[in-house]
Order: structure tokens, then C-alpha cells, then sequence
């Protein structure tokens, strides 16, 4: 077992050096930079990181203590955040696939790569995805094409490449969680995005207004991809119950992590130009009586719908199979 302890500590370091380039690709790509030129540098003073500062975690915390080496500039937290983050999700990552196979199977032969090798590569890209979506929906209340489509593509790779390993069986090798097949995977994409736009068209009919954007709907179909159209509807209706949650708590917290619906607009179409993604949470009509923080409020939904994802994917198998649908899996 001290093996499997050495490559869980690789997994969680493997996270935390992935997660900084994250920051990287959280920051540039929707303000259209690239994510190679240039290196890395304080945006206040234009010096390059020395390479002994960029070290994931304790830089920020120990060397710099949270501020820039050359003119003090304050390092936000969410920099040493997305890096932990993504290192306790390779972390659990690393346990899930792991912790059932390793001693079943020789490290050094084949069906290593295919038990431990693959699933745990193709489910790492899922997850540095979600954890990309969930901060540049957070910045900017949108989520780029540039991420949700390769992650469909990817996903339907994945099925392909895993359901013909002995991983997805059900009873082989302990089984694997979710067993998506192909069929349950481009199933799953189509079925994800078409039942948010019909979501958004009852929305916008009813209320008049845009309650999901479009990066919601690719997200949507991402996860069908991924996880199978069985995870769906607990995807949904999760990923909406946590967000309305958090937006009544936002609202008892005086509107300090929400945005106006107006504001989003105004802050995507001069950064961006487009459509901003919100999920409206309250009456427009409220503002000029209760104030601006209370009417008219926004939170973005992708966070939740990422959230509710990596709740299915980790803890899926262990809940009631009334809530996952996981008895259609072996039908398929």
C-alpha cells in the first residue's frame, strides 16, 4: 500500500501544477490572450514569475505570502484556490479508480494503463474542464464554445475508448462509476442540451427574459456525454436546487457575490460583445421598491450544473438508484 499512498500524493501534486496552469486559462482565454505568450508575470508590474515562485500552493502561502515579489501587489487567494482545488480532485480522483483495482492488478503490465492508466487520464481532463467552466462562469457570467465543445467530443471519446475495457463492466474489476457506453454517451449530449433550450424557450415565454444562456445548454450536453443521459436529471434538478440556495443566501448576504442582470450585460458586451448566461433571481420589477441588491439579481448557473457533475460522478454510486437512474445503464 505504500505504493498506492506514493501515487496518491503524485495525484495531488499532479492536480496543484495543473491547477496553476488553470488560473492561466481561467484569465486569458475569455479575454482572447494566449495561454503560452507571455509567461507568467504580475499584471501590476509587468515582472516575469521566478520560476521558484510559481511553485503551486506554497508559494503564494510561505515564499510570497501572498503578494508580488518585486512591487508587494496583493496575489488574490483564488489563484492558491483553484490550485488546491484542482489537487484534492485529483486527489478523490486518484481514490475512486484506484483504491478498488490497485491491488488487484500488476502496475507494470497492460491492463494497468487500461484500469488505472486511461479512465484516470480521460476523467482528469473532465475534471480540469469543470473546474475552468465553474471560475470563467463565476468572472464573467458566460461559458466559451472554446471549452463546452471539445469537452462533448472528448467525452464521447472517452465512452468509446473506455467501454472496451474491462473498467466499465458492472462486476468487472469491482465495476466503474458511471458505466457510460457509447450509446449512453451521444445520447446523453443530445438529450443534455435539447432539454435545457426547451428549459430556456418555456423560460423566455413565460417571463420574457433569458434565464439560461447558451453555455449552460453545452454544458448540459458535456455532462450527458460524459456521465450518460441517466445522470441528467439528477444533474438538473441538483445543480438548480444548490443554485437557488446560494443565490437566497447571496440575498441575505446583501447581494455581495451576486450581480445585476443589467451590470453582467453591460460588463460582457464591453469585454466581449455578446450574450451574457445568468440564471435570474428575482423580479425586475422589485428594484426600485427594495433596492438594487434585491431585484433583478443574478447567479450564474454553470458552477451548479459542474457542481451537481462532480456530485453524480463521485458519489453517484453510493446514493439511491431512484435518484441516479442507475439501473438504466445496464439496459444500455
Amino acid at each position: 500500500m505504500t505504493i498506492f499512498w506514493t501515487f496518491a500524493a503524485f495525484a495531488f501534486a499532479l492536480g496543484a501544477v495543473v491547477g496553476s496552469f488553470l488560473n492561466v486559462v481561467i484569465y486569458r482565454v475569455p479575454a482572447g490572450k494566449s495561454v503560452v505568450t507571455p509567461g507568467s508575470h504580475c499584471p501590476i508590474c509587468g515582472h516575469a514569475i521566478r520560476w521558484y515562485d510559481n511553485v503551486p500552493i506554497l508559494s503564494w502561502a510561505l515564499l510570497l505570502r501572498a503578494r508580488c515579489r518585486d512591487c508587494a501587489a496583493p496575489i488574490p487567494a483564488r489563484y492558491a484556490l483553484v490550485e488546491t482545488l484542482t489537487g484534492l480532485l485529483t486527489l478523490a480522483l486518484w481514490f475512486k479508480i484506484g483504491w478498488r483495482h490497485f491491488q488487484d492488478i500488476d502496475l507494470f503490465n497492460e491492463l494497468a494503463v487500461s484500469t488505472l492508466a486511461v479512465p484516470f487520464g480521460f476523467y482528469f481532463f473532465f475534471i480540469c474542464l469543470l473546474v475552468v467552466v465553474t471560475f470563467v462562469d463565476l468572472d464573467h457570467y458566460l461559458i466559451p464554445h472554446e471549452f463546452t465543445f471539445p469537452g462533448m467530443a472528448i467525452g464521447i471519446a472517452a465512452a468509446f475508448a473506455l467501454s472496451s475495457e474491462h473498467i466499465m463492466a458492472p462486476g468487472s474489476m469491482g465495476g466503474f462509476w458511471p458505466p457510460v457506453t457509447p450509446s449512453v454517451s451521444i445520447i446523453g449530449l443530445l438529450v443534455g442540451g435539447l432539454t435545457v433550450v426547451v428549459i430556456f424557450v418555456l423560460y423566455y415565454a413565460i417571463r420574457g427574459a433569458e434565464g439560461i444562456g447558451g453555455g449552460d445548454v453545452t454544458l448540459m450536453a458535456v455532462m450527458g456525454a460524459w456521465l450518460g443521459w441517466p445522470s441528467l436529471v439528477f444533474i438538473f434538478f441538483a445543480a438548480s436546487f444548490q443554485g437557488v440556495i446560494a443565490a437566497g443566501i447571496g440575498h441575505l448576504m446583501g447581494g455581495r457575490f451576486l450581480k445585476h442582470s443589467a451590470e453582467i450585460i453591460a460588463e460582457h458586451d464591453a469585454a466581449f460583445g455578446g450574450e451574457a448566461e445568468v440564471v435570474a433571481v428575482g423580479e425586475p420589477g422589485e428594484q426600485e421598491e427594495q433596492g438594487e441588491l434585491v431585484g433583478g439579481m443574478a447567479v450564474p448557473f454553470g458552477p451548479f450544473i459542474a457542481l451537481a457533475g462532480l456530485e453524480y460522478f463521485f458519489l453517484g454510486e453510493f446514493l439511491p438508484a431512484e435518484l441516479t437512474m442507475s439501473y438504466i445503464y445496464g439496459i444500455w
